[in-house]
Formats: C-alpha cells, structure tokens, sequence
C-alpha cells in the first residue's frame, strides 16, 4: 500500500496532464493485480477439488453421525457431479447411525434419474431395521424411477413390510416402472397375505390397461386368491377392462363368466355402455 501513497504523493508535483496519466496507470495496475489474484485462487479452488471429495469421502466413514452428515451436505453444496457424489453416498447407505443413512436416502432422492447407480443399495436398503429409512428408500426409488429387475423385486417383497407407509410408498415407485412392474405384481396376486395382494392389485389398477391381460388370464384360471384380487384390480382399471372381461363372460365357462360378471360389477357405471351394446348385437 505504501508504494502506492508515495507515487500519488510524487505525483501531487506533477503538471495536470502527468497527473491524470499516472492515474491511469495506477488504476489499471490495480485492476491487473485483482485479476490475477482472483486467477490463482480459483486455480488453487480447481486443483484442490479432487482432494476435497477425497477428504468428503472419507467423513462420509466417520462414526461421528454430525461429521458424516456434514459431508452429506457438503456434497450436495459444493456442486460435485453426479458421476463422483453418487458412489460415495451410496456406500454410506450402509452407514451404522440412522439419521446419517437418512439424510444418505434423501440426498440421492434429489439427485432424481441421476442416482441411478445406487439403485442396489437403495434396493437393500428395503431390509433396513428402521421403517422410515425402509419408507425413505422407497420414495427415492420412486424419484429415480430406474426400472431395474433388482428395484422391482425389492419393491414387491416390500408390499408385504409390516408399515403400511413403507407398502404405500412400494406401491407407487412401483406404479410409476409402469409395465416392468406387471409380471412380479402378478405374481403378489397370490400371495398368502392380505395386505401384499391388496398393495399389488391397487398397484395394478393405477398402472391401468397394461395390465388388464395378465389380470384377465389370472381371472380366467379361478385359483383364488389371485382371482379375487384380480377382480379388485379389474375393478380400479375401470372402463379400459370392460371388453376383456366381455370376452371371459362369453367364453362358455359357467365359472369364468361369474367371475368376469363379478369384474363387471366391481367396475360398475363404466361397464354399461360395453354390456349394452352386447346385449344389442344379440
């Protein structure tokens, strides 16, 4: 600073013209020196990168549940890719502290589409003791939405966790893989236990026409319980189901046409405008 104060102090003995010059001069030294500084510093914040997700990495490890949730967030703060801050969160799933794994979960959950990769370990994070962390693991799956056979799975066996929260949001990562989902919630259609059948046939009717033909077969074979939570499903599929289930009523089959009939029935109002024009071409 004192170079400075001594050039204007030189310069106060200078001609008007002189003095403006040296101004000039000073001004754009200044402005070269704020330049080159903010140069180097955001060299040195580029070049330290590397080391600070090494170092964020290493916290995530940390059994101190407030370091390893610090860098959870700082992770998120600092902008790192997705290709570099999805690994290291998803081992940390595994972290021993539940609200580190937690606040793990939901970090991923914003990611969207891009934490794809940690689809596995959020998949076995459905096991977790914890049901808000079994519930957290399934929304995320939900936000991803990465129809993997590996997600489908996990969240099947989920329609049968003991919280219904945990069940709900099963249901709706699984309406939301669309038609990857159809055969294993088929499959739940038989199941033994109550709550599992009712996820998967509610699963089912949101998910819609897709379903109806797999939902029709399982109607056509009798074998309860999957019949009787197919007909469930028939009914929240609504009108989109009616002309299959016409088809099962015409089939010749006593049975089959009762339980198509007991379908029609379920869906109600959508299916008279099918039933009559039926009874029309008759």
């Amino acid at each position: 600073m004192k170079s400075w104060l001594n050039i204007l102090k030189v310069s106060c003995f200078q001609s008007q013209a002189e003095l403006c010059h040296q101004a000039v001069v000073l001004i754009t030294c200044m402005v070269l020196l704020t330049i080159g500084a903010t140069s180097h510093t955001l060299a040195a914040d580029k070049g330290a990168e590397p080391a600070n997700l090494k170092a964020l990495e290493s916290d995530l490890k940390s059994s101190d549940p407030t370091k390893a949730s610090s860098a959870v967030q700082a992770l998120k703060d600092k902008g790192f890719p997705a290709k570099e801050a999805v690994p290291a969160l998803a081992k940390a799933i595994r972290h021993p502290n539940e609200l580190v794994r937690l606040t793990v979960i939901e970090a991923l959950s914003g990611m969207g589409k891009d934490a794809g990769p940690a689809v596995p370990e959020l998949a076995e994070a459905l096991k977790d003791k914890d049901p808000m962390i079994r519930e957290a693991a399934a929304l995320a799956l939900f936000r991803i939405q990465h129809p993997g056979s590996k997600a489908v799975q996990a969240l099947c066996a989920a329609l049968s966790d003991p919280s219904m929260k945990v069940r709900d949001a099963a249901t709706l990562a699984l309406v939301s893989m669309g038609k990857f989902a159809i055969p294993d919630l088929l499959g739940k259609l038989g199941s033994s236990d109550e709550p599992t059948r009712s996820a998967a046939a509610a699963a089912l009717a949101r998910i819609g026409q897709p379903a109806v033909p797999g939902l029709v077969e399982i109607l056509g074979k009798g074998e309860d319980p999957g019949s009787a939570a197919a007909i469930v499903a028939l009914g929240g599929v609504g009108a989109r189901a009616v002309e299959p289930l016409i088809g099962l009523l015409k089939s010749g089959d006593e049975k089959r046409a009762l339980r198509a009939g007991r379908a029609l029935e379920a869906i109600g109002a959508p299916a008279v405008p099918g039933l009559v024009r039926e009874i029309r071409r008759k």
